[in-house]
């Protein structure tokens, strides 16, 4: 069994979410435990393992701050703001993807390659199937956090942003939505 990596020792996706709430719903969704700060967990794919580390909730105005903590202890490639609660035009409970650089982009257009855009994609623990799009999410944090990013060290190479639209099931839908893009991420990185 692996110990728990050190800084820098191959994590490969960390995860802000804004509210306790949303934070509990992804560990939750991809089965990490529960700890008592930072939580952290792996997920087996396709062509390995994916390292996973979840941060503590950010708070309103609080995701670059969550992300600079995130980043200093654990220096994960790949960061995902994942939360519910975002207004945009398409139905309740759907959900929205924004991303930027790679391994994400490539991760995100393989994944609507092969599920078609939108995406239909099975509600978690048998809710109600939704649609994911692409998309502009209006979460300015995250890309202004990761376009200071020049080298590895510190700094993620990519991020994506995975916003449930206003409904009941929105958080949960984005955690899913996370759930099913990391197959697609794992062998990029």
């Amino acid at each position: 069994m692996r110990m728990p990596a050190a800084v820098g020792d191959g994590w490969h996706v960390g995860i802000v979410s804004v509210l306790a709430q949303e934070t509990r719903t992804v560990l939750d969704v991809l089965r990490i435990p529960d700890k008592r700060r930072f939580h952290t967990g792996r997920m087996a794919v396709p062509g390995g393992v994916t390292y996973l580390v979840v941060s503590p909730p950010a708070g309103p105005n609080g995701v670059s701050n969550a992300l600079a903590g995130l980043c200093a202890r654990y220096d994960p490639a790949v960061v995902v703001l994942v939360g519910g609660g975002h207004e945009h035009p398409v139905a309740a409970n759907d959900v929205v993807v924004t991303s930027g650089r790679e391994p994400v982009e490539g991760a995100v257009g393989t994944f609507f390659a092969a599920s078609g855009e939108p995406a239909s994609l099975p509600g978690y623990g048998g809710g109600t199937a939704f649609r994911v799009f692409r998309g502009l999410t209006g979460d300015g944090e995250v890309p202004r956090f990761c376009s200071r990013a020049t080298t590895r060290r510190g700094n993620p190479l990519a991020w994506a942003v995975i916003r449930g639209v206003a409904g009941d099931a929105a958080d949960r839908n984005a955690a899913q939505t996370l759930r099913y893009l990391i197959p697609y991420l794992r062998p990029r990185l």
